[in-house]
Formats: C-alpha cells, structure tokens, sequence
C-alpha cells in the first residue's frame, strides 16, 4: 500500500487553487493546471533550490532506510539534473564515495538515430519522443547498478524508456525515485515518492 512521505493540503490563494506542500518544515505551493484534459497541481522543480535540497534530503533519508544500494544516477534531461547532482552529492558523502559521475538521458533531435536510445511519449506532449545515451554514456553504465530518478511519475511512459536504456546499455535498475506521483493505479509498488500530486478528470 501506498504511504505519502510528505503532508500536502488543497488550498485557495487570492481565488487560485494550490496544493500547499511541506518539506523541512517550509510550505511549497503548487498551482492546479489543465494538462492532456486533467487539471493536476503541476510540480515544476527547475531552479528551485531549496525544494531540491529538502527534496534530495527526504529521498535520500529513504533509500537508505529502505537498504538501496546503486553505483550511479539515470535522469532524463533536464529538469531533474539538479536533483540528481543534489542526491548525488549526499550519497558519495554519506553511502559511496566512489559516485562521482551520473548520466543524462538526452533528448533526440528529429530525424536523428542513436546507438542507445527508446522512444516515449509523456503525459505533457501529444507527441513521441525520443531519449537517448551517449556512447561514453552507454558504456560507463554498462554492469551498473542504477538509481532512476525523476521528478514526477505520471503515465509511466518516460519510465520504460528510461528502463529500456539502461537495459540496452547492461546495466541493471536498483531502485526508482520520484519527487511526487499522479495518483495512477499505473504508479509501480516499489517507487520510492515524497507525496501524490491530486488529478482531477
């Protein structure tokens, strides 16, 4: 069964719908928006310091309460590369030093092909898409134990793509991390989250 790491209220700001969220004792809040038809209150971490800090505190505090052990990070680009150099940070500090480096999942451009890549579609596009390692990226995974990290899980899409890389570059997923989740009997038993972000149809 599913627990919520992170307390979270519905509230009303000036006539605007937020989902007040409280990490380390400060209150986010995020704005309810319509997306593919949905209204969901829309995490956006690009550029935000301190929740990516006590983001990085809260996951990394359960990954080791839960015993994962993995020898680097996979994140799709770009808004979650500074979550993973935070968790990145702590874990070579706290748990194995030896993690120095983390990968990537790029975005392909049209018309181009890659050694490793995987085709998706994610909840905020209508379109597929696809993501791709390098192949000093492929490589350096190959044998690897693997943390995938993102921000939010939704329709899972970005997901089996970033399994579908790792496999294809041998290497192995020891755990998945996400900030928050959309509320989806899609959302996988073992996904390490902080709390569930409300959709409404």
């Amino acid at each position: 069964m599913r627990k919520d790491l992170v307390p979270t209220e519905e509230v009303t700001v000036d006539g605007a719908e937020f989902l007040k969220v409280e990490i380390a004792g400060k209150d986010f809040f995020l704005p309810f928006k319509i997306l593919s038809g949905n209204k969901v209150a829309f995490l956006d971490i690009s550029g935000q310091v301190e929740m990516n800090e006590a983001n990085a505190d809260m996951l990394v505090d359960e990954m080791k309460r839960r015993g994962v052990r993995f020898d680097t990070i996979v994140n799709p680009a770009a808004k979650s590369n500074a979550l993973a150099h935070a968790i990145a940070v702590r874990w070579a500090k706290d748990v194995d030093p030896s993690l120095t480096y983390t990968v990537v999942a790029r975005n392909g451009k049209p018309g181009e092909t890659y050694n490793v890549e995987a085709s998706y579609r994610s909840v905020t596009s209508s379109t597929d898409k696809v993501m791709y390692l390098t192949d000093d990226d492929a490589e350096f995974l190959k044998g690897k134990s693997v943390l995938l990290l993102d921000d939010v899980f939704g329709g899972g899409g970005t997901t089996k793509a970033l399994y579908e890389l790792v496999e294809k570059a041998g290497a192995t997923v020891a755990a998945h991390a996400v900030v928050a989740i959309e509320d989806s009997p899609a959302v996988p038993d073992d996904l390490i989250y902080l709390y569930t972000l409300p959709l409404y149809n």
